[in-house]
């Protein structure tokens, strides 16, 4: 496989994992805030395994919500969420990223599910590129946390 197919196949690959990590935020239950449940279901879509939540922090289970599905691991998974917190609003109230140029997390959410290839290009690049580092193992480009800001 050349490298430029590789490349390819690798960022439909980071958009279909995107897709799953802000599928779990549908119109019944769109985040207003990064916060542990916003972190939970991220997590739990992006890693396909369940987590229980208790006092701000969360702890994967052994459950999996689909069999059968290979998924990030939990650190790349948590590196992606961190991404999004660090440097994309959650909705079009959030001011705390002046700057920004591209859609909110809820916005990425609703467009994921129509067009994820279309919606992953629409991110900035800087946003792209450290989700990438994330899979690729380098979590250097984004601020780890081990709970979200703002609790449940």
């Amino acid at each position: 496989m050349s490298t430029k197919r590789r490349i390819g196949a690798g960022v439909i690959g980071l958009a279909l994992v995107a897709t799953l990590g802000l599928t779990g935020c549908n119109q019944d239950n769109t985040p207003q805030a990064y916060n542990t449940l916003t972190q939970q279901n991220f997590l739990e879509l992006c890693t396909n395994l369940y987590f229980n939540s208790s006092d701000d922090t969360l702890a994967a289970t052994s459950n999996t919500i689909k069999a059968d599905v290979t998924a990030p691991t939990q650190a790349e998974c948590q590196c992606q969420y961190d991404v999004f917190v660090n440097q994309v609003p959650i909705n079009d109230n959030d001011t705390s990223k002046p700057g920004y140029n591209g859609p909110n997390f809820t916005d990425l959410n609703a467009e994921l599910k129509s067009d994820p290839a279309k919606a992953w290009a629409t991110l900035p690049a800087s946003v792209t590129e450290a989700v990438t580092a994330c899979v690729k193992g380098d979590s250097t480009t984004s601020t780890t946390a081990t709970t979200a800001p703002g609790g449940a």
